[in-house]
C-alpha cells in the first residue's frame, strides 16, 4: 500500500469502528479502550496528510469530517444518554449544536460554492479532542473510582465544551459565508483575509493567463 494512502485508511477505519461501538453497551473497558483507539486515529490521519507527499486529498478530507461526525454521533445518542448524572438540558444542547453544524454549515457551503464544505479548524481539531476525551474521563472519575464531586465536575466540563462548541461552530459558518472559494484547510478565522488574498490574486493570473491566449 502506498503511503500517501494510510491516512484515508486511517479515516474509514474510524468509521466502520463506530459500528460496533454503536452496537455494545457504552462504560464497559472493552468499550472504552475500543472507543479511545478510535478516536486515537483522528489524532494520526490529518497530521499524516499533510507530511507525507499526495498524502493531501479532496477525498481524505471528506473521509475526515464523515468519521468526526460518525464518532461525535456515536458520543451524542450512544454514550451521553447512558450518563445517568448528566444534566438533561447537556444532552439536548449538544444535539443543537451538531445540528446547527451540520446544517448550517452545509447549507452555506452549498449556496455559496454548490458543494459540502467542512473546514478542518484548529480550534475544531481541539473541539474534538475535548469532545473524544469526554466518556474516557466518565469513565475513570465516574464508573471506575465514583469520586466525590465527580458529576458536578463533568456537568461543568459539558457546559464549557457544549459553549466552545457554539463559538466554533459560528467561526466555521462565518468562514465559510466570508470566503471567496472553498477553503476546507483554513486554520482559523484569521485566515480568511489572506485566503480571499490569495483567491483574488488566482483569479488574476487565470484571467491574464485567458488574454494571453486570445
Amino acid at each position: 500500500m502506498k503511503a500517501r494512502y494510510i491516512p484515508n485508511v486511517l479515516s474509514i477505519t474510524r468509521i466502520l469502528l463506530c459500528i460496533p461501538l454503536a452496537i455494545m453497551e457504552p462504560f464497559s473497558l472493552f468499550y472504552i479502550v475500543l472507543f479511545a483507539l478510535t478516536a486515537i486515529t483522528d489524532l494520526f490521519d490529518g497530521k499524516l496528510a499533510r507530511r507525507i507527499k499526495g498524502g493531501a486529498s479532496e477525498l481524505g478530507a471528506t473521509l475526515d469530517s464523515v468519521a468526526d461526525v460518525a464518532l461525535v454521533s456515536i458520543l451524542i445518542f450512544r454514550i451521553m444518554p447512558k450518563m445517568e448524572i448528566l444534566w438533561s438540558w447537556l444532552w439536548v444542547a449538544f444535539i443543537c449544536v451538531l445540528l446547527l453544524k451540520i446544517f448550517a454549515s452545509t447549507t452555506i457551503g452549498f449556496i455559496r460554492f454548490k458543494e459540502v464544505i467542512s473546514l478542518h479548524t484548529i480550534t475544531f481539531k481541539w473541539l474534538v479532542t475535548a469532545l473524544f476525551s469526554y466518556p474516557i474521563i466518565y469513565y475513570i472519575v465516574i464508573v471506575r473510582f465514583n469520586l466525590g464531586g465527580a458529576g458536578l465536575f463533568i456537568n461543568i466540563y459539558s457546559t464549557v465544551v457544549i459553549v466552545c462548541a457554539l463559538l466554533i461552530v459560528i467561526e466555521e459558518i462565518f468562514i465559510i459565508s466570508m470566503t471567496k472559494r472553498p477553503e476546507r484547510n483554513i486554520k482559523s478565522i484569521f485566515g480568511v483575509r489572506a485566503a480571499n488574498e490569495a483567491a483574488d490574486a488566482a483569479a488574476a493570473q487565470a484571467e491574464e493567463t485567458g488574454t494571453a491566449k486570445t
